[in-house]
């Protein structure tokens, strides 16, 4: 079998196998060379993981970002399959059993444990989609109750956008795929039952992350929820463009091991590409997004940027299993022939809370859910799986899902606590410390998982109406007797729900992270996913990472983009409308609001309006010492007589803001001529010190032209003053230049805001 493609020209475009066609991983990915070394400008996101939040976070800062953003996604793992293994046809992929030490290889697949651990874990799936490929889907939101331990802000927030993920992942609407006469009669019996166990607060609609009816007329449902079918959609995309101006990619096969910094800036990525060590650098504009798993992405915070706070606060989940069973005459009179049913049940304790994932069927087996998810081929199939006219029996699952506290003043030296650090004598295949988990249920814990699991039996036999109706399932067998302590519980470490240790806050002192998923102590670095939570409550952490996920994407989005002040006017739009060239060469338009040039020498300008008095303010970059560009301004109308020339008339009577590093003077050939820098005022004002950025970071122009005054910033730096323009206009146009073949520079977040006589009289005095 072949695994990985081939660098460099002789790259396979899709691989063949003996038993198959990988387009769907070569459509998806792209390897190390192609990604990182295709000429074009560096990456302004770096998304270290593409499970569950990596690929959702991803995808929503391609989106959000303006379409300006270029992201580069890094997985140590293959792609797998395209979408939940549950809305695929019985393949055979299943997610992998609890250990507590990587075996050595990997299990089910992609399977594999990274870290060590006190209990048992299922580890990571390495590949695109991550454990979002398996997960059970259900996703609770946080109530007040869950919530009164985070910060108001985000409870604001959380509270206010919580519908739109829902929307996203097919939660809302709810039980669009689960009604029914075994659902209505459930649901009438559990409310009944709810109301005399003293410990549950209520029952609720299941909130399923599965959309099962269509969101709009003629538009298919989503099925269950993954977030690789998203992704996958985005880098398609993104596909469309060349390598050297696309904005998505996903490399696999390459795992970071260690994000380098300098004073608080993660200027270097570590990972190793196919067993190869590379280094990816970064410049400070980069947001380094942390995906990686709460336990993946502590371990890589601690082994690159440490601060004594990270890895306290983990939580994960208690978890029970109470499977009954009972006559289904109790129900009153129901079909021969059922479906599942499905809903919510939470409750509280004085520790934490709880809640209840209850799953029903007429089945002839202590597994409800079997009907419930997957994929039906066929209707013998469909018939087999509904027929129940020989079951005279509903059995029904309480999975009890219990909050964990968290410590926030755990240390590694205290095993009766919970959290992660780095293992002192275990490194792994890249000579890197492991991480160490130690989870640990305090006494409080261990209270209110006895209450949750008295919960469940006291709700059976509510249900059931008399005690001697319900069988319980334990021990391999059916059972009269309600199970002792412990025999329905799952390890600590198997729900997939680790969280906390990277937690949120707006106190440097007290949290890991700020409100929008960036550390506090690094300028460009974030987190996505549960780690991030200050509490854990008892929903399943999903519905609230990818919600936290979506503001953290909006948040670098932001940074990147930021609006323009009061009365400012943004004059770069999607496809250039209002702009002419003039001369030679053209400008490319890469997403919404970033464009680039391309051979010349000519000029791009803004026909709508003249400007007088303005500010100005815009983003730019380049590539290569050579690039050469200039913003031109208060320059008359171009005419046609002879396109090709027209732009000399903007340099011969305008003014250009010139964008040299080298400040090459073409009448002397040579450089460092201040009349010919980066933020001199071409041939009419120099400049007086050059503090633009390292290549390939953006830069900010502050242009201000006031009367004959014209004032130049970069990067707050002032940089030049002309008070003399030697009877060159006082009004006129802007553009933006491209100067010769090969000459690459981006412009983005052209804003101009027009200045009345009467501002331009008082800062004239």
């Amino acid at each position: 079998m072949i695994r990985n493609l081939r660098e460099g020209p002789n790259t396979v475009e899709v691989q063949e196998t003996t038993f198959s066609i990988d387009v769907l991983g070569r459509y998806i990915c792209s390897t190390y060379d192609e990604a990182i070394n295709n000429g074009g400008f560096p990456f302004d996101v770096v998304v270290i993981g593409a499970g569950m939040y990596g690929a959702y976070v991803a995808e929503k800062i391609y989106r959000k970002g303006q379409g300006n953003l270029r992201v580069l996604v890094l997985d140590a793992g293959s792609f797998l399959v395209s979408e939940h293994v549950q809305n695929l046809s019985r393949i055979g992929l299943n997610a992998a059993g609890p250990v507590t030490a990587d075996p050595g290889v990997p299990r089910e697949r992609v399977w594999g444990l990274p870290w060590r651990s006190n209990v048992g874990f299922p580890g990571l799936a390495y590949c695109l989609g991550g454990r979002s490929l398996y997960w059970g889907g259900w996703s609770p939101k946080l109530t007040d109750a869950d919530l009164k331990n985070w910060p108001s802000e985000l409870q604001t927030y959380l509270k206010t956008n919580y519908n739109e993920t829902e929307k996203e992942i097919g939660v809302d609407p709810a039980t669009d795929f689960i009604s029914g006469d075994l659902f209505d009669a459930l649901k009438s019996a559990m409310e009944k039952a709810t109301k005399v166990v003293p410990t549950v607060d209520g029952v609720e609609v299941a909130p399923l992350a599965v959309q099962g009816s269509s969101p709009a007329p003629g538009i298919f449902p989503f099925d269950k929820y993954s977030s690789a079918p998203i992704f996958n959609d985005a880098v398609r995309e993104a596909a469309g463009d060349p390598d050297n101006v696309r904005r998505l990619f996903l490399v696999p096969h390459a795992h970071v091991v260690k994000l380098h910094n300098s004073n608080g800036v993660i200027n270097s990525i570590e990972l190793y590409y196919n067993g190869q060590q590379k280094f990816v650098p970064v410049s400070p504009d980069c947001a380094v997004v942390l995906a990686a798993s709460t336990i993946e992405s502590t371990r890589l915070a601690l082994e690159s940027f440490p601060t004594p706070l990270m890895g306290r606060n983990l939580m994960a989940h208690l978890r029970s299993n109470t499977t009954i069973r009972i006559p289904r005459s109790v129900f009153g009179t129901l079909p021969k022939q059922l479906a599942a049913a499905a809903m919510l049940v939470r409750g509280s304790t004085p520790q934490g809370r709880y809640h209840f994932q209850v799953t029903a069927a007429a089945v002839d087996s202590p597994n409800a859910e079997q009907t419930m998810w997957r994929m039906v081929p066929d209707l013998d199939l469909l018939d087999q799986l509904l027929a129940s006219e020989e079951f005279d029996k509903i059995t029904i699952t309480f999975r009890g899902i219990g909050e964990m506290l968290g410590d926030k003043n755990a240390t590694n030296t205290n095993s009766a606590s919970s959290w992660i650090d780095l293992s002192p004598f275990e490194r792994d295949e890249f000579g890197m410390r492991r991480a160490y988990v130690n989870l640990a249920a305090t006494a409080k814990d261990k209270a209110s998982w006895d209450i949750m699991d008295k919960a469940a039996i006291d709700l059976a036999q509510a249900l059931a109406g008399d005690p001697t109706n319900v069988e319980y399932f334990y021990d391999g067998v059916w059972n009269t007797v309600p199970p002792p302590p412990g025999k329905v519980r799952d390890g600590l470490g198997t729900t997939h729900h680790e969280a906390g240790t990277l937690w949120m806050g707006t106190d440097a002192n007290k949290s890991v992270v700020n409100l929008d998923g960036r550390f506090h102590n690094i300028q460009n670095a974030y987190a996505a996913g549960p780690a991030v939570f200050p509490a854990l409550g008892s929903a399943n952490p999903s519905l609230t990472a990818l919600t936290l996920a979506r503001r953290t994407a909006a948040a670098i989005a932001s940074k990147a983009n930021p609006a323009p002040v009061s009365g400012a006017i943004s004059l770069i739009a999607p496809a250039l409308t209002g702009w002419q060239m003039a001369g030679s060469g053209r400008f490319n338009v890469i997403g919404d609001d970033t464009i680039e040039s391309e051979g010349g020498i000519g000029l791009l300008w803004y026909t709508k309006d003249e400007f007088a008095d303005f500010t100005l303010s815009v983003q730019w970059r380049s590539i290569n010492v050579f690039d050469n560009s200039g913003v031109f301004i208060r320059f008359p109308v171009l005419g046609n007589t002879n396109p090709a020339e027209d732009w000399k008339l903007a340099v011969d009577q305008g003014y250009e803001i010139q964008i040299d590093d080298r400040g090459y003077d073409a009448n002397t050939n040579t450089t460092g001529s201040p009349l010919h820098m980066t933020g001199a005022i071409y041939q009419l004002a120099a400049a007086s010190k050059l503090t633009s950025k390292p290549l390939g970071q953006w830069n900010t122009f502050e242009i201000e032209a006031i009367g004959p005054n014209i004032k130049v910033k970069l990067n707050g730096e002032p940089v030049s003053h002309l008070t003399n323009p030697q009877g060159r206009p006082l009004k006129g146009h802007i553009g933006l230049q491209n100067h010769h073949p090969g000459s690459r520079v981006q412009f983005r977040n052209l804003f101009v805001k027009k200045v009345g006589a009467a501002v331009a009289a008082g800062r004239a005095r």
